[in-house]
């Protein structure tokens, strides 16, 4: 799937990765932006440019980056918005724009699913720049799953199938006289 910029209408879609794709990516806030090439998987991000006439390709971790961002900017005309949707990095320049729409409605059901692929927060940027995360839609889980089973080796307990079965009771033993004499009544 190859793109040609931020606006364009084949962006990649959190059900269709492995994703490539061509995006103009900042270097510095106030610097004009770059033509990158972007390859996006589950598991990490190749960012593909040229710094100074030098070839460079950055392969960033998927959980390299802070989290799935919205940002909601006034649009050209009064009353409108556009919202975009950005994979975060710590550093701008790495920071990859997922989609950009003036319908928020669809980004919001993209934002859930990029959240969960990439198993990272979602986070809102305000008018002000600040990011925050939202605690409670966020794709990482609250806490630790509960420890697997132990085996029974380690655990010194019995099978659960055997669990189910009463234990062997023992019989009384027939009395035993030692030393007597058998008396057998003969006609």
């Amino acid at each position: 799937m190859v793109a040609t910029g931020v606006g364009a209408q084949t962006m990649p879609h959190p059900g269709c990765l492995p994703a490539h794709f061509e995006q103009r990516l900042e270097n510095r806030p106030g610097t004009p932006s770059l033509p990158a090439e972007i390859f996006l998987d589950r598991d990490r991000a190749v960012i593909k440019r040229r710094v100074a006439g030098v070839p460079v390709t950055v392969v960033v971790p998927a959980q390299g980056f802070d989290g799935v961002m919205v940002r909601i900017v006034p649009g050209a005309v009064p009353g409108e918005i556009v919202a975009a949707l950005i994979l975060k990095h710590p550093d701008s320049a790495l920071s990859i724009t997922l989609a950009e729409t003036e319908k928020s409605d669809d980004l919001a059901v993209l934002w859930s699913r990029w959240a969960q692929v990439f198993n990272l927060p979602m986070l809102v940027c305000d008018l002000g720049g600040k990011v925050k995360p939202i605690e409670a839609y966020s794709a990482v889980p609250a806490s630790k799953p509960a420890p697997r089973r132990k085996l029974r080796l380690l655990t010194g307990r019995r099978p659960r199938f055997l669990n189910r079965r009463l234990p062997g009771r023992q019989e009384p033993s027939a009395t035993v006289h030692a030393n007597e004499r058998e008396i057998i009544a003969r006609t």
